[in-house]
C-alpha cells in the first residue's frame, strides 16, 4: 500500500529523472560532432603536430578548431528545449507501462460536488496513488547509432587513447603548448637579436643544435646544455620550461643569457614584457643502458688452454667499456674475477668479438665458474648479460709434484677456511724427499709454504701460499727457457696492445707507454735467448753451422723492435704494426727451434705415441686399398680372371667389406680421438677419410661397387694427406731435426725422427723446417735424394732413416697381437667387429 504522505516526494524524484533524461537524449547528439572534433584536435596535439607549425600557423589553426566547435555548438543545441512536467509525466508512464496517465488524477478535479461523487474520485485517486508507487525511469536513449552508423565515436575515443600511450609523460605539457593561444608577438626588431643552441653530451658524439628564433620542436639527448643570448633591450627576459621559468643573466646593459641542462621535455618559452619571444617544443631522449650478451657458449679454446669469451655489445651512443665477471661456482660469495675485454675502435655502437683469455695461472683454473658480461657507456649506465658457467681451462702438468701442488691449490681456492686437505697433500710430498731427485731448492720451498699455511692463519696468507705453488710447479715442470719464453710471449702481448692504444688514441701518454713497452720487449728477448743458449750449452746440443739454415741473433730481433720503436715515433702507426707482425713470425718460429736433446722422457714418450699413431694410418692405407681391390675386381665384368677367388659369391664378398669397412672406419675414429688427444688438434683430411668410408659402406650396402670404388679411392687420398698433416703437426709441436741414427731416452732407436733445433726456420711460412728444402735446386738434400726422395746417381743415400725390421719389428707386432686378442676377448663388442678381428689373427 502506497503512503499518500510520502508520495508527492517520490513523485518529485522521479520526475526529475526523467528530465534528466529527456534532457540527455536531447543534447548528446547535439554536442557529439563538436566533441569530435575537439578530440581530433587533441589526438594531433599528442602527437606534438600543431607544435611543428609556426607560432601564426598553429594560432590560426587553434582558431579555427574553436570556430567549428562553437558553430557545430550552437547548431546542435538550439533547438534543445527544457522538458516541463507534463512531459516528464509521460515519460514516467511510458517507461513505467502505466495506462490512462494516472499521473494526470493527481492533479484532476471532479465535475460534481455531491457526497457520492466525491467518494468516488477518491476512491479513484487512491487506486491511482497505488499504481504511481511503481513508477520507473529507464536509461535514456539518445539515439546515436542511428546519426553514427559507421561509430566514428568509438574511433575518436581509441584515438585518444592510443596517443596518450604514446606521449606518455609529456602529454600534459604537449596539450598545453597545442591550447596555449598566444600569438607571438611581432618579430623583434633590429635592435632586438635572440641565438638559442643546444650542445649534447660529449660522448654522443652529436653536433651543436642551433634552434630557430621562430620556434619550432627539437628533440636532444638526455643531459643536454641549453644556451639561449638574447641582445638588445634593455628588460631582463625569463626562461620557462613548462612551469619552471628562470631570469636571464645580464651579461651587459643589452645583452643576456641563460643556460640549462636538459633532462626531461616539454614547451620551453622566452618571455620579455610578457610578450613571448619564442617557444619551442622540446623532447627529451634518454640514454638507453647498454645491451651485452654472449655470443655464443664460452669456454675453453679447441687447441690451447685458453678460455674463449664471445661476446657482443650494442648501445645508442657507444660502448666504452666491457668486461667478464667470472665468480666461483662452489664459492659464489667470493670476490670476482675480473677480465678487460678490448673493444675494436674505441667506443662502437655495435661490436662483436670474440676474446681469448689465458687463465691458467689463476687460482680457479680446472673450476667451475660463472660469469656474465658487463658493458658500461659514458654516461656510466651498464648493461649485464645472461649469466653461463663452465669450467676454467687448465694447464696440464706432468710432474707428479707439480700436479699434486695444484690440486692442494685447487682445494684452497674452494675453501680457504679449512686448509686441512692442502696440508694432508704437502704433507705427503714432504715425506718423500727422494721425489724431488735432488733439487734442494723445491724442497725447501715445499717446507715453506706448509709452514707459512700452518704458522700463519690470516687469510691473506692463502693467496700467497697458492702463488708460491703455482710458481713451484712450474719450476718443477718448466725450465728457465720455458719460463723466460712466457715471459717473453707476454711483454710481446703487451707491445701489442700497447700499440692498438696508440693507433685509437694517439697522444703522447700512449707513446710513451709504447716506448717503455716495446723497452720490455728487447729485455725479455735477450734473456729468452740467453736462456735458450745455457739451455743449450748444459744439453750440449749445438749444433755445427748449415749454410742452407737461416740464422736468427738477438741482433736481428733487436733490430726490428727498434723499426718499431722508430715507425710509431714518427707516426707511422701501419709500418711499426707490420714490423711487429713480422717479429711475432720470428718468435714463433723461435719457439719451434728449440733443443731436441733436453726433451724430457715424457716427451719423447708423446713422439713415440705420434709415430704409433702415423703407423696405424699406413696400416688403414692399405687395408682401404684391398678393399678398393675387391671393388674393382667385382666391378670388371669383361676379366674373368678378376672374379672372386675360389668362386665366391660377390654379394657375400660384398657384405664381407662392408663389415670391414665399418671396422677400418670404427678405427679411424679411435686414432682420430687419439691424435687429438695428443696435440689438441685434428687434421681435416682425417674427417674426410671418414666420411669417404662412410659412404663406400653405404655404396656397399646397396651393392654399387663402382661408387664404393670411388670412396674407397677418396679415402685412400684424404688418409695419405692426413698422415702428412698428423707429420706437420708433431713437426710443430715437438720439432724436427735431421735423423742422427742415435736412440732417444726411451731407447726406441727413434729419438732423432722429431726434436728441436737452434737453426731458425726460413721464412717461406708453415711447413718449411730449419734444413735444406728439397726440390729446391740451390739447397741439395743433404741425405743424397732428389725431390721425390729417389737416390741421386754418384751419391750414397744417408740410410739413417731406414728401418730394419729386427727386434723393434718384433715388439711392435707382439703389441697388435695382445691388442687384437684383448678386443676379441670383449664379447660386446658387434659380431663383425669380432669376425674381423678373427680374420686378422689368423694372419699372424
Amino acid at each position: 500500500m502506497t503512503d499518500p504522505a510520502g508520495l508527492p516526494r517520490r513523485l518529485a524524484s522521479r520526475r526529475w529523472l526523467a528530465r534528466a533524461a529527456l534532457l540527455f537524449e536531447a543534447v548528446w547528439p547535439a554536442v557529439w560532432p563538436p566533441l569530435g572534433v575537439i578530440g581530433l584536435y587533441l589526438c594531433a596535439a599528442l602527437l606534438g603536430l600543431p607544435q611543428m607549425l609556426p607560432m601564426r600557423s598553429r594560432f590560426a589553426l587553434l582558431v579555427a578548431v574553436g570556430v567549428i566547435v562553437v558553430v557545430l555548438a550552437w547548431h546542435g543545441l538550439r533547438t534543445v528545449r527544457i522538458p516541463d512536467r507534463a512531459i516528464a509525466d509521460r515519460r514516467l508512464e511510458t517507461d513505467s507501462g502505466l495506462p490512462h496517465r494516472p499521473l494526470s488524477v493527481l492533479t484532476d478535479q471532479p465535475a460534481g460536488g455531491d457526497d457520492v461523487t466525491r467518494a468516488v474520485w477518491r476512491a479513484h485517486v487512491s487506486r491511482a496513488a497505488t499504481r504511481i508507487g511503481r513508477l520507473r525511469v529507464g536509461w535514456p536513449h539518445p539515439g546515436l547509432a542511428r546519426r553514427d552508423p559507421r561509430a566514428l565515436r568509438f574511433a575518436v575515443l581509441l584515438g585518444l587513447i592510443a596517443t596518450l600511450v604514446i606521449a606518455g609523460a609529456e602529454a600534459p605539457s604537449r596539450i598545453v603548448a597545442a591550447l596555449t593561444p598566444s600569438l607571438p608577438a611581432e618579430a623583434p626588431g633590429q635592435s632586438t637579436e635572440l641565438q638559442a643552441w643546444i650542445t649534447p653530451p660529449a660522448y654522443t658524439r652529436v653536433a651543436p643544435i642551433f634552434l630557430k628564433a621562430q620556434g619550432g620542436s627539437v628533440a636532444v639527448p638526455a643531459g643536454s646544455h641549453m644556451t639561449v643570448n638574447v641582445s638588445g633591450g634593455e628588460s631582463v627576459p625569463t626562461l620557462s620550461l613548462n612551469d619552471h621559468a628562470d631570469h636571464f643573466t645580464a651579461l651587459d646593459r643589452n645583452s643576456f643569457q641563460a643556460e640549462r641542462d636538459l633532462q626531461r621535455g616539454g614547451v620551453l618559452t622566452v618571455r620579455r614584457d610578457g610578450q613571448t619571444l619564442a617557444t619551442w617544443a622540446l623532447t627529451v631522449i634518454a640514454d638507453e643502458p647498454p645491451m651485452a650478451a654472449w655470443g655464443e657458449q664460452p669456454g675453453r679454446q679447441p687447441l690451447n688452454q685458453q678460455v674463449r669469451l664471445p661476446w657482443k655489445v650494442a648501445d645508442d651512443y657507444g660502448v666504452t667499456s666491457l668486461q667478464a665477471e667470472l665468480r666461483l661456482k662452489p664459492r659464489p660469495d667470493a670476490p670476482p674475477l675480473v677480465v678487460a675485454i678490448p673493444l675494436p675502435g674505441g667506443s662502437p655502437k655495435e661490436a662483436r668479438g670474440l676474446s681469448q683469455q689465458d687463465l691458467t695461472a689463476h687460482p680457479w683454473a680446472g673450476l667451475a665458474v660463472t660469469a656474465r658480461l658487463v658493458a658500461r657507456d659514458a654516461a656510466g649506465q651498464a648493461g649485464t648479460s645472461g649469466i653461463v658457467t663452465f669450467e676454467l681451462p687448465e694447464r696440464p702438468f706432468h710432474n707428479p709434484i707439480a700436479r699434486a701442488l695444484i690440486a692442494a691449490r685447487k682445494t684452497l681456492s674452494v675453501n680457504p677456511d679449512d686448509r686441512g686437505d692442502a696440508l694432508a697433500i704437502l704433507d705427503g710430498l714432504m715425506q718423500a724427499p727422494d721425489a724431488f731427485h735432488g733439487d734442494i731448492g723445491a724442497f725447501v720451498n715445499l717446507s715453506a709454504i706448509y709452514y707459512l699455511l700452518v704458522r700463519n692463519p690470516s687469510p691473506a696468507v692463502v693467496s700467497e701460499a697458492q702463488q708460491e705453488m703455482w710458481d713451484l710447479a712450474l719450476h718443477l715442470e718448466e725450465g728457465q727457457a720455458e719460463q723466460t719464453a712466457r715471459a717473453l710471449e707476454e711483454a710481446r702481448q703487451a707491445a701489442k696492445d700497447a700499440l692498438d692504444r696508440a693507433q685509437q688514441n694517439p697522444n703522447d701518454a700512449t707513446r710513451q707507454e709504447l716506448d717503455k713497452r716495446l723497452q720490455a720487449l728487447r729485455d725479455a728477448i735477450d734473456r729468452h735467448l740467453q736462456a735458450l743458449a745455457e739451455e743449450a750449452r748444459r744439453n750440449n746440443a749445438l749444433q755445427p753451422f748449415d749454410p742452407n739454415a737461416l740464422q736468427m741473433t738477438n741482433r736481428d730481433l733487436d733490430r726490428m723492435v727498434q723499426q718499431a720503436e722508430q715507425a710509431a715515433r714518427e707516426g707511422r702507426m701501419q709500418d711499426a704494426q707490420k714490423q711487429m707482425d713480422a717479429l711475432q713470425r720470428m718468435l714463433d718460429r723461435l719457439r719451434n727451434a728449440r733443443v731436441g736433446q733436453g726433451d724430457n722422457k715424457q716427451a719423447n714418450s708423446e713422439r713415440k705415441r705420434g709415430r704409433q699413431q702415423m703407423g696405424v694410418v699406413q696400416d688403414l692405407i692399405q687395408r682401404q686399398a684391398g678393399l678398393m681391390d675387391h671393388a674393382q675386381q667385382r666391378g670388371d665384368q669383361s676379366a674373368p680372371q678378376a672374379a672372386p677367388q675360389g668362386g665366391a659369391d660377390p654379394a657375400a664378398q660384398r657384405e664381407a667389406d662392408r663389415r670391414i669397412q665399418q671396422a677400418l672406419r670404427r678405427a679411424l675414429g679411435e686414432l682420430m680421438q687419439q691424435f687429438s688427444d695428443l696435440t689438441g688438434q685434428m687434421p681435416q683430411s682425417l674427417g674426410d677419410a671418414d666420411q669417404a668410408m662412410q659412404e663406400s659402406t653405404r655404396r656397399l650396402g646397396q651393392g654399387d661397387d663402382d661408387a664404393a670404388g670411388q670412396a674407397q679411392q677418396q679415402a685412400i687420398e684424404a688418409l695419405q694427406k692426413g698422415a702428412r698433416e698428423m707429420g706437420q703437426t708433431m713437426a710443430q709441436q715437438f720439432g724436427r731435426q735431421p735423423g742422427n741414427g742415435q736412440e732417444g731416452e726411451d731407447g726406441d732407436g727413434d729419438g732423432g725422427e722429431f726434436g728441436f733445433g737452434m737453426m731458425m726456420p726460413d721464412d717461406r711460412g708453415p711447413g718449411h723446417g730449419a734444413g735444406p728444402i728439397p726440390g729446391e735446386p740451390q739447397r741439395a738434400d743433404p741425405r743424397g735424394r732428389d725431390p721425390l726422395g729417389r737416390t741421386v746417381q754418384g751419391q750414397s743415400p744417408d740410410t739413417n732413416d731406414t728401418m730394419v725390421p729386427e727386434e723393434r719389428e718384433r715388439q711392435r707386432t707382439q703389441a697388435i697381437q695382445e691388442e687384437l686378442r684383448r678386443r676379441g676377448a670383449q664379447q660386446q663388442r658387434p659380431r663383425e667387429e669380432l669376425d674381423y678381428i678373427d680374420r686378422l689373427l689368423k694372419q699372424f
